[in-house]
């Protein structure tokens, strides 16, 4: 048997040949990607391991923790309040949450949280990566910030804090955990049973082991020091200096429990790409309609682009989603076309105008914030395959 299992629709068997190829190269320890096309599944793949150590198998029902892959599926539970009319994007976020609005943040909206203008990319001080686990402690630390800039004027990737934000806007609304409401109210509905947040320890043998396979050269050290220091602005939003092992604690059982919505979702690619497929029908699939088309249509919408403050490169943001128009981008050319990678080398995303979705998930993390190489490559060839269509 290959190393790659699973099956392609007639006209996306260059996805297969590549992800082969990728294995053959040693781009990936263990990975599964999957794609729709028009509401049907075309890609369905996985390959390599679960674990390189001990050698266990990827298996047809294998998850990985996604880092901000994450953030898409959090969006999306925002969404669905505000589709049923329970949440407004210009309201400010101090409406549903009063606690917010200390320390001159109680103007900013929900629409602020949403495109990464809220000037709170920054971890509170003291920290650790296991209070990462502890909603109740970074909430209150979320809440004693002060913006790092005039809230609206600009653009800056609140790559932890994103997910906390949206999570404490949707449990003050609902009463539901940001996790509860994404299995309530999207996972259950579509059918999915592969995709979590706060992932229940009866799955935990079906989640693949994360390891880093990047390689720090003593430039890329300069580097890192350089741009991403403890008292930088992406430093202090990325958690580089966060006492503890990121991937120590997302591999644990206590950061598969954990509900962490920028970080810790753990999803299969099937899963992902049947969530974005549900987009890419702007709110529908199989019949079932979790969204209006108008609600799609106005949240997939680019809202910003131009230089991240964190990120540094020009980014298009929509309303809780990255999205496409720029090279090396796995969301393609269109602008249209929104979703989320995730550090390492995940991602999700849909390309309405094609009625395409992609999902994929790997447990070898490469030095990756945007979804280039390996990733990019492959969904340009899902998206070449269904534009020949």
């Amino acid at each position: 048997m290959g190393v790659v299992q699973g099956a392609v629709e007639a006209g996306f068997e260059p996805v297969r040949e590549l992800f082969e190829q990728q294995f053959a190269a040693e781009q990936h320890i263990g990975a599964g990607v999957a794609a729709y096309h028009r509401g049907r599944k075309v890609v369905d793949l996985w390959g390599g391991l679960a674990d390189g150590d001990t050698g266990s198998p990827w298996a047809e029902d294998t998850m990985a923790a996604s880092f901000s892959t994450t953030k898409g599926l959090t969006a999306t539970c925002l969404h669905l309040l505000a589709d049923r009319g329970l949440v407004k994007y210009d309201d400010p976020v101090s409406k549903y949450w009063p606690e917010f609005a200390v320390n001159g943040k109680a103007a900013i909206t929900i629409y602020q949280l949403l495109t990464h203008q809220a000037g709170v990319p920054q971890l509170p001080d003291g920290i650790t990566t296991d209070d990462l686990c502890d909603w109740e402690k970074m909430v209150h630390g979320i809440e004693e910030l002060t913006p790092l800039w005039e809230p609206g004027t600009n653009s800056g990737y609140h790559a932890i804090t994103f997910g906390f934000l949206i999570g404490e806007v949707v449990r003050r609304v609902d009463g539901r955990s940001l996790g509860t409401f994404f299995r309530d109210e999207i996972a259950a509905p579509l059918g999915m049973s592969q995709i979590h947040i706060g992932t229940p320890a009866s799955l935990d043998a079906k989640v693949a082991t994360l390891k880093s396979t990047v390689t720090i050269t003593p430039e890329m050290e300069k580097q890192r020091a350089a741009f991403l220091g403890p008292t930088s602005l992406a430093g202090r939003a990325l958690g580089i200096a966060l006492p503890g092992n990121m991937n120590d604690m997302l591999n644990s059982p206590a950061g598969h429990r954990a509900e962490i919505p920028a970080v810790n979702g753990i999803m299969s690619a099937r899963d992902l790409a049947r969530m974005y497929a549900c987009l890419a029908g702007y709110g529908e699939i199989d019949g079932t309609r979790l969204l209006s088309e108008r609600t799609v249509r106005t949240m997939s919408e680019q809202q910003t682009h131009r230089p991240d403050l964190v990120i540094i490169l020009p980014v298009g943001w929509a309303l809780g989603y990255m999205t496409g128009g720029d090279p090396g981008w796995p969301q393609g050319p269109r602008k249209t076309s929104f979703g989320h990678p995730g550090f390492g080398g995940s991602v999700g995303h849909a390309d309405p105008e094609i009625g395409l979705s992609f999902g994929l998930v790997v447990n070898a993390l490469a030095l990756d914030l945007i979804g280039a190489g390996r990733t990019a490559a492959l969904a340009d060839a899902v998206r070449v395959c269904a534009e020949a269509l």
